[in-house]
């Protein structure tokens, strides 16, 4: 199996279109947004997420019984009311849907194509976001993927199923960060949206001691989520004061949405969970564990373009760079 491919920010959209083109038999889809309109039921019909469902429901005419697509859907927290008119709008063209809890974001298409990462099927999500994918055809990881939907598919729940690797189902990823931080000998570089875990802190501060180089991006704004936003700054700012100070706020405007550690450019870790106590105890999340140098190598690339993005907009924003 060749490396898997990172899909990055508006990258996303055309690559979708395209693997959707391939469908053949099978399309199963994970979503915590799907945002085809307002809550209100007001489509925008000129929007990415549009497109997507436009995409789907082609297909579905086109194939008939010959292909079956199901979405699970995210049917609780704050983006349900939205999720509802999209999961209604496809289910009147024959798309099954199941509504429940989660935060995994990806598309398996006939087993032999698995799109997986951090974007949601939001405008601000495919179009705005610092956003990060990989697109995957090892077996391993679609048959992780293939478990974790159907075992939700079916009623489960947060903690209730266990997975093959490389795929990790729910609140384990915190576990497997903090070994890969403590394993690191030479460099860690990651990028987090809200991150306020102590032991994966404290992990990163045991690290900086042994002399591991550690970058990081991590996001901030000062629109909404702010006790989440408040929880991640001190993170980053008990880091820096430990001496750790090759940290990154993304600017506010743009919401640095990935979630991926990578060490020593040997492993990676990538996947839909914040690093919050709320993402591992109770939000269920899915990740994937991979000792690839190629991606590990070429992920770490992608921060450092994504930072370089980043100084060169200085100017444009208010906000500042550095920790």
């Amino acid at each position: 199996m060749a490396s898997p491919q990172i899909i990055a920010d508006t990258e996303y959209l055309p690559t979708l279109l395209k693997l959707l083109d391939r469908a053949e038999k099978t399309i199963d889809i994970m979503e915590y947004s799907f945002a085809i309109g307002s809550a209100t039921g007001r489509l925008n019909r000129n929007s990415a997420p549009f497109e997507i469902a436009d995409k789907l429901i082609e297909i579905k005419e086109s194939l008939g019984k010959k292909i079956r697509i199901r979405l699970y859907i995210e049917g609780y927290r704050e983006t349900a009311s939205r999720n509802m008119v999209t999961a209604e709008y496809l289910k009147e063209h024959g798309i099954e849907v199941v509504y429940g809890a989660t935060h995994a974001k990806g598309f398996c298409i006939d087993n032999k194509f698995l799109l997986f990462g951090s974007t949601n099927l939001t405008q601000q999500s495919i179009l705005k976001n610092h956003e990060t994918n990989l697109l995957l055809n090892d077996k391993k990881a679609i048959a992780g993927f293939n478990k974790y939907f159907e075992f939700h598919w079916k009623g489960g729940g947060h903690g209730g199923v266990i997975l093959p690797p490389p795929m990790i189902a729910d609140g384990v990823f915190k576990d497997v960060l903090v070994d890969m931080i403590d394993r690191a000998e030479k460099s860690l570089n990651f990028s987090i949206y809200f991150f306020h875990i102590s032991e994966i802190e404290k992990a990163f501060i045991r690290a900086h001691k042994r002399k591991v180089k550690i970058t990081g991006l991590i996001h901030h704004h000062d629109a909404f989520a702010l006790s989440y936003v408040r929880r991640t700054r001190g993170t980053a700012e008990r880091m820096n004061d430990a001496g750790i100070k090759d940290l990154h706020y993304g600017p506010g405007t743009l919401f640095t949405h990935s979630k991926f550690l990578v060490m020593d450019n040997k492993e990676v870790m990538l996947g839909t969970g914040n690093w919050l106590h709320e993402d591992v105890e109770v939000h269920p999340q899915l990740y994937i564990h991979l000792k690839d140098p190629t991606l590990a190598t070429n992920l770490t690339k992608h921060l450092q373009k994504t930072l370089r993005t980043v100084k060169r907009h200085r100017k444009e924003y208010t906000d500042s760079i550095s920790i």
